[in-house]
C-alpha cells in the first residue's frame, strides 16, 4: 500500500468513521465485487480492459509530454536493428555511427551466435544503413557468399578469388601503390615501411600455414624473408610492377652478399642448407602447391576505392579449409592495404576521404586452419581505428577462440574484448562462463541467450516446422551496460539481396509442395 493510500484511509476514518479493516470485511462479504465490476448476471462487469495506446517518439516531437514514463535502453543512433523485445521501442546501433557520436571508444563490433540464428542478417542491416549514409563496406573473404547480393544491389564491386577463377598477390601493396610518388618524402617513407611490414606479415603467415609451425628463428628465416622481399620489391618497381612470390624465391636462390652477411656465412656451401626450408615454404605458394595459382601471379582485379567491395571466395570448396583460410587472410591484408593508402592520400589532399566498414566473417575458419594466423589477425585489427577503418568480426562461439595455449587464447579473446559493440545471439549454456571471462553478463541475460539456442521443432500432426526460437533475436551490449534484446526482421528487399539458402532453394521447394 502506498503512502497516498494510507493518507486517504486516515482521512476517511476521521470524517466517516470507517476503518480499513471494516472495508476489507465488507469486501469479503461481497465476493462478487471485483476490480472490474460486480461479477453477477447483468452486473455490468467489464471482462476486458483495453490498454491505452503507447507511442515512441523523441523529446523534440512530444516536448509537452516529456519526461516519458518509460524510456529506451539504447540511443537512437546508427542502423535500425529491430524492435526491443521488452518494450517494443526501436533499437539502433552500428560500430561507426556509435563511434562518431562518442558513445563507444572504437569503431569495432563482434557478432557471436550459433548457426542459423541470423548473424549475417544483422551485419547486412548495418551494412545497408552505412552505405545509405555514404560509407562503404569491405567484405574481405565472403565464404557463402552472404554479402555479395548486398554489394551488387548497391552498385559495388565483386571480386572472385579461387583457383582458376581469380588471383590475389600476397605482396600486392594495394590499389594505390603507383600513386605513392605524389606524397611528400617523409610520408612516402612511412607508407613504404608500412607496405613492407604488411608484405612480410602476409607471406610469413602463408608459410606458417603450410608448415603449421612458426619460421625458424635460429636460422633467421624471417630476416632472410624480409631482406628478400625488399630486394624483390625494388627490382619489380623499377620495372613498373608489383613483386611476386617468384621474385622473392629468385632473390633467395641467387644468394645476395647482403643476405649471406646477415646470416654470418663465410663459406658459400653453408648458405643453401640455411635457406632450404624457407624456399620449400615459398615454393608451396607456387602454381603446383596446395594453393594452386591463387598467390603466384598478379592480382586479377584491382580493388576500387570509391565503391563497396566484396571478395567472393565461395567457389573454393568447403573441404579446402587451409586454402579458404589462406585466401581469407590475404584478402583481409589486401583490403586493409587499400584503405590505409587511401587514408594517407586523403590526408595529403590527393583524393576524397572515404571510410569503410570491414566485415570479417567466419573467423573460426582461419583459426582452425592454423592457430598461428591469430598473430596476423591481431596485427591487422589493432590499427584499424587509426586508419579510418571500422571492423565487424563474426563467428559462432567463444569456443572458436579457445586455442592450444593460454597466450594464443588471450590474443583471440582480445578480439571480443576490444570490440566496443557486442551483438550476441543464441549460445549454449557452457558458453556463459567463457563470455564472463571477457565481459560481464547478468543471470537474466544468460537465460535469454541460452533460451535462444534451442533448435526448431515440427508439429507431427500438421507437418509444419517452427524455426529456432532464437532466430532473429539478439542482444546489443556496449561496454558494461545491460544488454538490450531485440529482434531483427529483414524487409523483402533485404531478403532478396541476402538469400543465404540459394543452394537449398530447389530442395526446399520440393518439400513444401
Amino acid at each position: 500500500m502506498s503512502v497516498f493510500d494510507e493518507l486517504v484511509d486516515k482521512v476517511s476514518d476521521r470524517f466517516f468513521g470507517k476503518s480499513v479493516a471494516a472495508t476489507t470485511a465488507a469486501a469479503a462479504s461481497f465476493p462478487q465485487l471485483t476490480d472490474k465490476g460486480i461479477k453477477v448476471s447483468d452486473g455490468g462487469m467489464v471482462t476486458w480492459v483495453e490498454p491505452p495506446p503507447e507511442f515512441t517518439a523523441t523529446s523534440n516531437q512530444t516536448a509537452g509530454l516529456w519526461p516519458f514514463c518509460v524510456g529506451t535502453s539504447s540511443p537512437l543512433v546508427g542502423a535500425i536493428l529491430g524492435r526491443n523485445l521488452l518494450n517494443g521501442s526501436v533499437v539502433c546501433g552500428d560500430p561507426i555511427s556509435l563511434f562518431l557520436r562518442g558513445i563507444i571508444s572504437s569503431p569495432s563490433g563482434f557478432i557471436l551466435g550459433l548457426n542459423g540464428r541470423g548473424k549475417s542478417s544483422v551485419a547486412v542491416r548495418m551494412a545497408l544503413a552505412l552505405i545509405d549514409q555514404g560509407f562503404l563496406i569491405l567484405v574481405a573473404g565472403d565464404l557463402k557468399p552472404d554479402f555479395a547480393g548486398v554489394v551488387k544491389e548497391t552498385n559495388g564491386q565483386i571480386i572472385r578469388v579461387a583457383p582458376g577463377v581469380g588471383a590475389i598477390n600476397p605482396l600486392d601493396a594495394g590499389p594505390l601503390w603507383n600513386r605513392l610518388g605524389g606524397l611528400e618524402a617523409p610520408v612516402q617513407r612511412q607508407m613504404r615501411a608500412e607496405i613492407h611490414s604488411r608484405r612480410l606479415m602476409t607471406l610469413t603467415g602463408l608459410i606458417e600455414l603450410v608448415f603449421k609451425e612458426p619460421l625458424d628463428a635460429k636460422k633467421q628465416e624471417q630476416t632472410v624473408l624480409s631482406m628478400a622481399i625488399a630486394m624483390a620489391a625494388e627490382k619489380a618497381e623499377a620495372e613498373g610492377r608489383q613483386p611476386l612470390v617468384g621474385d622473392v624465391v629468385g632473390v633467395i636462390k641467387a644468394g645476395p652478399p647482403q643476405i649471406k652477411a646477415a646470416l654470418l656465412i663465410e663459406d658459400s656451401t653453408e648458405y643453401m642448407p640455411q635457406v632450404k626450408n624457407l624456399l620449400a615454404g615459398l615454393n608451396a605458394l607456387g602454381e603446383h602447391g596446395p594453393f594452386g595459382d591463387v598467390f603466384c601471379q598478379p592480382t586479377t582485379e584491382e580493388m576500387l576505392m570509391d565503391k563497396s567491395v566484396d571478395f567472393d571466395i565461395s567457389m573454393i570448396d568447403e573441404s579446402q579449409l587451409m586454402l579458404r583460410a589462406a585466401v581469407q587472410t590475404v584478402c583481409w591484408s589486401y583490403g586493409q592495404a587499400g584503405v590505409s593508402a587511401a587514408k594517407t592520400m586523403a590526408d595529403a589532399g590527393l583524393m576524397e576521404e572515404r571510410h569503410h566498414l570491414m566485415i570479417m566473417d567466419e573467423l573460426w575458419q582461419s583459426l582452425r586452419a592454423s592457430e598461428l594466423l591469430v598473430h596476423q589477425i591481431d596485427a591487422l585489427t589493432r590499427l584499424n581505428r587509426t586508419k579510418g577503418l571500422g571492423q565487424l568480426m563474426i563467428t559462432h562461439s567463444m569456443k572458436d577462440l579457445l586455442l592450444s595455449t593460454d597466450e594464443l587464447t588471450k590474443i583471440a579473446t582480445g578480439f571480443v574484448e576490444r570490440s566496443s559493440v557486442k551483438i550476441l545471439g543464441g549460445l549454449a549454456q557452457n558458453e556463459m562462463s567463457l563470455i564472463e571471462t571477457v565481459f560481464p553478463v547478468s543471470e537474466r541475460e544468460k537465460a535469454l541467450l541460452v533460451g535462444w539456442s534451442a533448435e526448431g521443432s515440427m508439429n507431427p500432426n500438421t507437418g509444419q516446422v517452427s524455426p529456432p526460437p532464437g532466430r532473429g533475436r539478439f542482444m546489443l551490449k556496449t561496454g558494461d551496460e545491460p544488454g538490450v534484446p531485440f529482434r531483427v526482421n529483414l524487409t523483402a528487399g533485404e531478403r532478396r539481396a541476402h538469400d543465404t539458402n540459394k543452394a537449398w532453394a530447389a530442395a526446399q521447394e520440393k518439400v513444401n509442395r
